[in-house]
């Protein structure tokens, strides 16, 4: 018999939402631990909420969705995760009916989920269709053994860009003393991430401050593997940080986010960024790095240069309700 559940944040419940998902996900690996702590510091001033599909006693799949922020607060941002044996038709109706419902408590008027363009997501890419979503952005996406890159070749472009004052630092290991260090930090990120290319009908809305250091300091805590700051005469200017989880894949670190400010662009400074972020991971071990961009971001330059290599794009859907 199968029955939709809400979640009730048991251990159990991120131990089994792990499995579900690691059964879907085609090229990573989730931990409950990390679920588990990430939807602890959660914004609680949102809507966020998971269904959870049973068949009998057994979790086959689940629904994860959130109320976007601020001018957002009318789109839902959802992940439809179902065991492959029981990805069914009624499955997957089941879990989507019954998001609609919920969601109705704050007038959703747009749905928005992203897939890969890979088998494990065929079903639900059709599904998607049927139910008249469109295709609403396309992303790159990249992996590189981080071993292979010739750090030597980057050299002369670093010591160019320190000789011009801009210099590289480490935000955990050397900056968090510096004064107004994580404010600096938050109005850079959300200065250049104002420039990231996102599908049409939704807005960049900035996290407010006290969320973002919640998550920056489970960030320093649990899945540092670094974030590198370029500074020119105290100025922040560019940054980029990237994500180790040690309980699900010590060997890999992913991109959480790239950009520098655009009266700085077209100097080399991103490939530095990159550059010394990929110094520091490869002193901790790690071999592999993840990265992203838009489809048509002139970054995918740079990754293909250092030697990033296609893996399944990832695509947006979305409809409006």
């Amino acid at each position: 018999m199968l029955r939709v559940k809400k979640f009730t944040k048991t251990d159990s419940e991120f131990k089994e939402l792990a499995r579900i998902d690691n059964l879907v996900n085609h090229d990573s690996i989730n931990h409950p631990d990390d679920d588990k702590r990430e939807w602890e510091i959660r914004d609680k001033s949102l809507i966020r909420d998971r269904l959870l599909l049973y068949q009998d006693s057994q979790l086959i799949g689940a629904m994860y969705y959130s109320q976007g922020r601020d001018k957002n607060n009318r789109t839902t941002f959802f992940t439809l995760n179902i065991d492959p044996e029981y990805n069914t038709q009624q499955t997957r109706e089941l879990l989507y009916n019954r998001m609609l419902e919920e969601i109705a408590s704050f007038n959703s008027n747009k749905i928005l989920t992203g897939i890969y363009e890979h088998p494990n997501y065929d079903l639900l890419k059709q599904f998607l269709i049927d139910n008249k979503f469109k295709l609403v952005q396309t992303n790159r996406e990249y992996s590189c053994d981080i071993t292979k890159i010739n750090i030597e070749k980057y050299r002369p472009l670093i010591k160019k860009l320190e000789a011009e004052g801009i210099m590289f630092y480490d935000s955990k290991e050397e900056m968090r003393e510096w004064p107004d260090h994580y404010k600096k930090l938050e109005k850079l990120i959300w200065t250049y991430s104002k420039d990231f290319p996102i599908p049409d009908g939704v807005e960049h809305t900035r996290i407010p401050f006290e969320q973002a250091m919640k998550i920056q300091v489970d960030f320093e805590e649990n899945s540092y593997g670094t974030e590198i700051i370029a500074v020119l005469n105290e100025e922040y200017i560019g940054s980029t940080d990237l994500e180790v989880y040690p309980k699900a894949e010590l060997h890999k670190g992913w991109t959480g986010g790239l950009g520098v400010l655009k009266e700085f662009r077209r100097k080399g400074i991103a490939t530095a960024l990159k550059i010394k972020a990929i110094e520091r991971l490869l002193k901790k071990g790690v071999t592999e790095v993840r990265t992203d961009n838009e489809e048509n971001n002139p970054m995918y330059k740079i990754n293909v240069a250092l030697g990033f290599e296609l893996v399944p794009f990832s695509l947006e859907y979305m409809k409006e309700i």
